[in-house]
Order: structure tokens, then C-alpha cells, then sequence
């Protein structure tokens, strides 16, 4: 985020159109490029507080879809079908407490970043963990065909991620959406067309590099 006091246009955008906070100008960039979100969808967002993603996903998927957030704080935004939240720590809430409410889910997607330290390889790792964290929680809830999105810190195991989420789905991006600022370590991988895991897939993957 901007530093106060430095002129953000994206943050004066999102409080004109009435959403929480800036980051939905990335989510919202994504989808407009790469036509993520489709009416009647399940997405679960992890660390989906102040809840500006909850706010557009809602606006996707539409009343015949679900939204499902997960975070330690409840978020800004009101809570009402087709969002739901659940509270908790990504890396220790059980399963079936986001399974209650559905089975499965056509996206997962999350924006969740670490406490800053000031220390460049500390931030890196634990953002890394985070990101390892989503991908744990999307093994286990994402549909063959699915989309997986998470944001990462530039860094030692990030490839090593790729190489996974490549041999995972049919595609694997790298993508950094208007609204990252340039000199931030931060991106965000696409993972596109979850493949089914009872049998060999022999297709080849397809790996993108750049924005």
C-alpha cells in the first residue's frame, strides 16, 4: 500500500465506488483479462478481510453463487447470502468448518500478505508459507477445472511453487495486475484448469512468464 499522505488513485477510487480497500483493482484487473469469475461460481477467499474481494466476488457470482471468507478479523462489509464467513487462522482452522458450508469450490483465491518486518528475506518466507497455506486449502476444496489465485513475495521457493501449481493445472501464470506498484516484490500466480488427480494427465502444461 501507499504510503499516507501519497496521492493514490486507486485508493480514492475504491472509497468513490464505496469499496474497503484498494486491492479490489487487482482482483478486479484479473478478472476483466482473464475471465476468471462467472455468475453461479463458488469462490472461497482466504484472508479475505477488510472484505473489498468479498464485495466484487459478490457482484460476480451473483445471488445464484457463494462467497465464502476466512479470516482471523470479521470484515468491514456486511456479511449477507451470497457471502459468508467463517473465522479463523488460515494455517490452523479445520476443514470442516469451511466444508459446512460447501464441499467444493470453482476458485480459490487469496490476497493474504504477511506483518512486515523490514527484512527482506523474513517477509519473503513468510509470505511464501502463506501462499503454501492457500495452495493446502485449495488441494483439498478446488473441483478439477478449477482456478487457483494467490499473491507471493518475489523470492527463494517461489519457482518451486510454479513447478507444483504447473503440474497441477493445464496453466500456471505469473502476473502482476495495475495496482501493484512497480517496486513491490509482490505477484500474484494464476493457476487455471485444475487437472483431475485419478488418472495421468499427458497433456503438456502451459507455462507463462510475465504480466
Amino acid at each position: 500500500m501507499p504510503r499516507p499522505g501519497v496521492p493514490d488513485p486507486y485508493r480514492d477510487q475504491a472509497r468513490t465506488e464505496g469499496y474497503v480497500a484498494r486491492a479490489i483493482y487487482k482482483l478486479k484487473a484479473l478478472d476483466e483479462k482473464h475471465r476468471l469469475f462467472q455468475p453461479g461460481q463458488k469462490v472461497l477467499d482466504l484472508g479475505c478481510s477488510p472484505g473489498s474481494w468479498l464485495q466484487y466476488l459478490a457482484s460476480r457470482v451473483g445471488p445464484g453463487g457463494l462467497v465464502v471468507g476466512v479470516d482471523l478479523n470479521p470484515p468491514a462489509v456486511k456479511v449477507a447470502p451470497p457471502v459468508y464467513f467463517v473465522p479463523g487462522d488460515v494455517s490452523g482452522l479445520e476443514l470442516e468448518a469451511v466444508r459446512a458450508v460447501s464441499d467444493f469450490f470453482d476458485a480459490v483465491v487469496s490476497d493474504m500478505a504477511p506483518r512486515t518486518t523490514g527484512i527482506r528475506e523474513v517477509d519473503q518466507q513468510r509470505s511464501l508459507d502463506l501462499a503454501r497455506a492457500a495452495w493446502e486449502w485449495a488441494k483439498k476444496l478446488l473441483r478439477p477445472g478449477g482456478l487457483f489465485l494467490v499473491k507471493v513475495f518475489e523470492g527463494p521457493g517461489v519457482e518451486a511453487l510454479v513447478r507444483e501449481l504447473a503440474a497441477a493445472f493445464k496453466i500456471c501464470r505469473r502476473v502482476k495486475p495495475p495496482g501493484s506498484r512497480a517496486a513491490s516484490k509482490e505477484i500474484y500466480l494464476l493457476a487455471m484448469n485444475k487437472k483431475k488427480i485419478h488418472h495421468r494427465d499427458t497433456e503438456d502444461t502451459e507455462i507463462h512468464r510475465g504480466k
